[in-house]
């Protein structure tokens, strides 16, 4: 949802090695990220000969060093590798190959229409001390081809850590045109205005969660506030990302990013499971998410999100589980409503 990559070093010459682009750092969303290295597996010749792909399903391999030291995805208890950041990984690549190999024009701004992420494996994602490597194997479909051009991708990528088959990840984009984004922008604002709890003051003190509820330790990174309504098991929180935050902040006349839903459904699933199954934060992590998006959400206007949860059940291991449904709304408007089990490991 927000603009593409840029990259450096992003033509090697065929036929060997295949083409290679470096995701550079600094970003939208990606502040102080390592560089992400990306690698084509073309099945055309016109992947070699054009560094550009037929519009046909392609093939990508990305790989990055986890980070050790990151003022967003290393905040927290330090018990497990972030989700967010092999998330945020797809993201990047997917609008990257959008642009550069599927020739998508960079004036149409990405739609996330359903996004999704998976722990098959949980042992990779605990931090042992040492440095880790994360890969992703990145399949993308184009849809909707235009005089050669996708109006939709459909993206699919596996996640390995250091060699081990750990998770996976799936979206699905629509790129829309300029006059068409605007327009959606207008009607959704409109929408959002109606109902909408008032803006809070510019000076008012920004109301969150302990860092540690929401399995963080600065709370600068904190999305969500305590409950304004706890009514028979729904807790519905505020949002509220830190303005100007590197990541989770849209900027003046922005709409939300997408990352400020993820990490949103996984602190506002831990205070709730933290208060209603007593989970401990600082060893729970989110195994599954999949969200459907209706729109984009105005940066600018308060957002809420509601979480229902359901009774605790128990793994083949026989630790907590909980699942989770939550829904994110701008006064009278869904935005977004999102699946999320949580898994207390312990």
């Amino acid at each position: 949802m927000d603009s593409a990559p840029n990259a450096s070093d992003a033509h090697a010459r065929p036929p060997e090695p295949a083409p290679r682009a470096t995701l550079a750092a600094g970003l939208p969303g990606s502040h102080d990220m390592a560089p992400l290295h990306l690698l084509h597996r073309p099945d055309t010749p016109e992947g070699f000969l054009l560094d550009a792909t037929a519009p046909v399903e392609q093939h990508f391999a990305l790989s990055a060093e986890l980070p050790d030291e990151h003022p967003v995805f290393n905040d927290g208890p330090d018990t497990f590798h972030d989700l967010l950041f092999a998330a945020e990984s797809l993201r990047q690549a997917t609008f990257f190959v959008a642009h550069q190999y599927f020739r998508v024009p960079v004036d149409r701004p990405a739609v996330f229409v359903s996004s999704g992420i998976d722990i098959r494996e949980l042992t990779p994602w605990r931090r042992v001390g040492r440095p880790a490597s994360m890969t992703l194997d990145i399949t993308l479909n184009p849809v909707d081809v235009v005089n050669g051009v996708p109006r939709g991708l459909e993206c699919r990528g596996g996640v390995a850590i250091d060699g081990v088959s750990c998770g996976s990840g799936t979206a699905r984009l629509q790129f829309l045109m300029p006059r068409v984004y605007r327009a959606h922008r207008e009607l959704g604002r409109r929408e959002s205005l109606r109902g909408a709890l008032p803006p809070a003051s510019p000076t008012a003190r920004r109301a969150t969660v302990r860092p540690e509820q929401a399995g963080r330790g600065d709370v600068r990174n904190v999305l969500v506030g305590p409950p304004l309504r706890a009514i028979d098991g729904e807790f519905m929180l505020p949002v509220t990302p830190q303005p100007g935050h590197e990541t989770f902040h849209g900027g003046p006349g922005g709409h939300i990013p997408g990352t400020v839903f993820l990490e949103a459904s996984r602190q506002a699933a831990l205070v709730v499971a933290a208060e209603l199954q007593g989970f401990e934060p600082a060893h729970a992590v989110l195994t599954h998410w999949w969200a459907s998006f209706r729109g984009f959400g105005e940066a600018d206007l308060p957002l809420t999100c509601t979480v229902n949860t359901r009774d605790p059940l128990r793994d083949r291991a026989g630790r907590p589980v909980v699942h989770t449904r939550i829904t994110f709304s701008q006064g009278s408007r869904v935005l977004c409503t999102a699946t999320a089990t949580l898994l207390q490991d312990c």
